[in-house]
């Protein structure tokens, strides 16, 4: 694999760049989280609209007693899957496993969201699947949705599930089932303890020592990449379509407004809208996860291989670094920008087969696509030469600003 040390003089003359700043800031004035909320109507008020390709896997649901609900995963396919069940079914975390709605209305989901390493997986986070074979999941939708108000719930499941190749993700298979309406009783759920309940009473008040200084790194290097990936995103182009499907201005101006809510975010930790933990909280990391994000609390936190499993900057086209992680859970939080985004597919090859719908909503589309447009330099190693290179690490090492997110 050849690996470039400096950039070419194709992608990093002057001449090549063209600006964008007046244009950023005029049409950072008229994109808003009503605008994007528009653009992306279908995505909060029902499932994603997944292109089914079979084989695939058939989830079917069924009440067990007032909101517990029994999931049985059943590999439709001619060839075994193995696939990781992390933010799946099978997973003991209250991360999201249905979709619940109440008259057509998306009940608010007050769970999770795992970022996932993509290498060296451990096998305790992976299932196989021979043809036919099932596996089955119960688990308690009250306790990741106030389901208190009782009533006529509906339930649906459709995304895609990573795929594993010894102990590395390298693609996804699309998995959907059956529409589930069950009637709940509301004082009963109400007994349920949820995430929502835990996030509001715990807090962690210190970051000091070495991952203080790490996490105070990576939010600086957020402030640039996200900027630029803003930057980038407003000019468009080939590179913008393959991550997020089209070139129209009213995408490139959603995708914008998103990375510069971001940045400014990231530029500030005694204001925001985020509090961000630089250890675990709440007791939900693993050795397979990187951080994790409480959207409906805003809460972001690191896991220990935040900081001992990635670089604070990748030197290769998009591997995971602790900047697109940082970069990653932000999208997540409404309070950053909102509607926050989902988990619909991981890594390069699942993200960019994403529908444009999917991909405006899907948080490693914008880490991924700000990890290869983070300036011209890396935008010519990584969409045209496709190999690991050098210039990334060295544009943000050599951007320091001022520490300028909150942290708990």
């Amino acid at each position: 694999m050849a690996i470039r040390s400096r950039c070419d003089p194709r992608c990093c003359s002057s001449s090549s760049i063209r600006s964008s700043s007046l244009y950023s800031s005029l049409i950072m004035r008229f994109i808003t989280p009503v605008a994007l909320l528009a653009l992306m109507q279908g995505i909060s008020a029902s499932p994603v609209d997944v292109k089914l390709n079979t084989p695939g896997l058939h989830v079917t649901l069924e009440q067990v007693d007032n909101t517990r609900i029994k999931a049985v995963v059943k590999n439709t396919g001619s060839k075994e899957v193995t696939f990781v069940h992390l933010n799946f079914f099978q997973d003991s975390a209250p991360v999201k496993k249905v979709s619940l709605f109440r008259d057509s209305n998306e009940i608010e989901f007050q769970g999770i969201k795992y970022t996932l390493k993509t290498t060296e997986l451990t096998e305790d986070v992976l299932t196989s699947l021979a043809p036919g074979a099932e596996i089955e999941d119960i688990f308690d939708i009250a306790s990741t949705s106030d389901l208190s108000e009782g009533g006529s719930i509906t339930l649906r499941s459709q995304g895609s599930v990573p795929i594993v190749t010894g102990t590395e993700i390298t693609g996804s298979i699309p998995f959907d089932s059956n529409e589930l309406t069950i009637t709940v009783d509301g004082a009963e759920a109400a007994k349920v303890a949820h995430v929502g309940h835990l996030a509001a009473r715990t807090r962690i008040t210190s970051c000091s020592g070495s991952r203080s200084s790490s996490l105070q790194t990576a939010l600086r290097n957020t402030v640039t990449l996200a900027s630029n990936a803003a930057n980038a995103a407003l000019q468009g182009g080939s590179r913008f379509t393959r991550f997020f499907k089209t070139d129209s201005s009213s995408t490139r101006n959603a995708v914008a407004a998103r990375f510069r809510a971001i940045a400014s975010e990231a530029s500030s930790t005694s204001s925001g809208a985020t509090t961000y933990y630089c250890q675990d909280p709440y007791g939900y990391c693993s050795p397979n996860v990187l951080a994790y994000a409480l959207p409906a609390s805003n809460i972001i936190a690191n896991c220990d291989i935040y900081y001992s499993a990635l670089p604070a900057v990748t030197g290769s086209c998009y591997a995971q670094d602790q900047v697109g992680t940082t970069l990653h859970e932000f999208t997540h939080t409404p309070g950053v920008y909102s509607p926050g985004t989902q988990d619909y597919a991981y890594g390069y090859s699942a993200s960019t087969a994403l529908s444009a719908s999917q991909a405006l909503n899907n948080a490693d589309s914008y880490a991924l696509f700000a990890n290869g447009m983070s300036s011209p330099c890396s935008w010519y190693s990584c969409e045209v030469v496709l190999t690991s290179n050098s210039c990334l690490p060295r544009l943000l090492g050599s951007s320091r600003k001022p520490l300028v997110s909150r942290l708990g």
